[in-house]
């Protein structure tokens, strides 16, 4: 009863509960002592209570004056209305999310930036690594000639390694391989082919031990490495076909000019004398113009020295070295003028100019 008794004093109750209370506080004295207590309680902020003014009897109109033109007005009708969700509310939605989902234009163009970013730091790698690997296959082709060459000279008694005659079908530098090759030392697999260059497609199937086909079957399509014998019965385009392929890609001593005159080098073991090396490369540009490249994109060549290390020299410090591998100390395409003057050629290239191959 006494909030009753608080919304009576206040004016806050119905009509009817007005009249309740009132007729309940005549026959009630307590009642009436507790509304003397809260009208002494409320006493107060009365006292301190200023009037608010009245609002005036025109806001109505200038609100309404003031809501722009083009609003529609809100009837209570339309406050309490709830809306029902169709069909085609339902696609719209499923639209909306596919298309929220959807990357823009700009976040293509991260993407995109993203894996280029990727890619140049990648692809740098990769190549470095397919050059390595490349680079040690080929150190490993020439290690392996290197062990059938010094085989080969511990068969020889004059400890010399495999000879490149000074005229004839056998005056090529290739002819290291038929001489393994006969001696039965030559290694399995295409170990005359650098892994940085393509492998002509003859060679891919390993044919390179004699077999029982005569000389003038010898043909690209039917390869194989000729015995020394055969070499002077071959015809004069089966003899410059296997002049120009027998060495691979590699290029071997053309020999020394020593006291005794012309022959192969005799094995001392020098860690300066090279051997074998990867070849130079005959290039022709577009305007016919012939330059010389090198394997391995160019960046340089690995050389075999005689005492069987093997390493890589660098495209630019070729030229600088005090033993060109590829000019004797004259500097001519040919055998070395001393015992100490290594030169070496591409598998076709005779050991002077002036001699005849066939």
């Amino acid at each position: 009863m006494h909030e009753d008794l608080l919304g009576y004093l206040l004016g806050a109750l119905e009509p009817d509960e007005m009249q309740r209370v009132s007729d309940w506080l005549k026959d009630n004295p307590e009642g009436q002592a507790e509304l003397a207590r809260l009208e002494r309680a409320l006493k107060p902020l009365e006292d301190g209570f200023e009037a608010i003014e009245a609002p005036s009897d025109d806001l109505l109109a200038r609100t309404m004056a003031a809501i722009p033109d083009g609003i529609p007005p809100v009837s209570d009708d339309s406050l309490h209305h709830q809306h029902k969700v169709t069909l085609s509310d339902v696609e719209l939605s499923r639209e909306s999310m596919r298309t929220g989902n959807r990357w823009s234009v700009m976040d293509s163009i991260g993407g995109l930036l993203s894996v280029a970013t990727l890619l140049a730091l990648l692809l740098p790698t990769i190549a470095a690594g397919r050059f390595e690997s490349r680079k040690t296959a080929c150190q490993d082709n020439l290690r392996l000639l290197g062990t059938a060459l010094m085989q080969y000279v511990t068969r020889d008694h004059q400890r010399r390694l495999p000879q490149v005659n000074a005229s004839g079908p056998e005056a090529f530098a290739g002819v290291y391989a038929i001489r393994l090759n006969d001696a039965g030392l030559l290694p399995e697999g295409n170990t005359q082919w650098c892994p940085s260059m393509d492998t002509p497609s003859f060679a891919r199937g390993n044919q390179t031990t004699a077999g029982k086909n005569s000389p003038a079957d010898l043909a690209p399509d039917s390869y194989r490495l000729p015995t020394a014998t055969e070499l002077h019965e071959l015809s004069v385009n089966q003899l410059q076909w296997t002049q120009q392929y027998a060495g691979g890609h590699y290029a071997y001593s053309l020999g020394v000019i020593g006291d005794r005159g012309y022959s192969s080098p005799r094995y001392e073991g020098r860690a300066t004398f090279a051997i074998m090396a990867d070849a130079p490369i005959a290039q022709q540009d577009e305007f016919g113009i012939t330059s010389t490249g090198y394997s391995h994109g160019g960046n340089g060549i690995n050389v075999l020295y005689e005492n069987g290390a093997v390493r890589f020299v660098c495209l630019e410090a070729i030229d600088s070295m005090r033993d060109n591998p590829f000019l004797n100390h004259a500097g001519a395409a040919e055998a070395g003028v001393n015992i100490d003057d290594a030169s070496l050629a591409p598998s076709f290239i005779p050991p002077f100019k002036m001699s005849v191959q066939r």
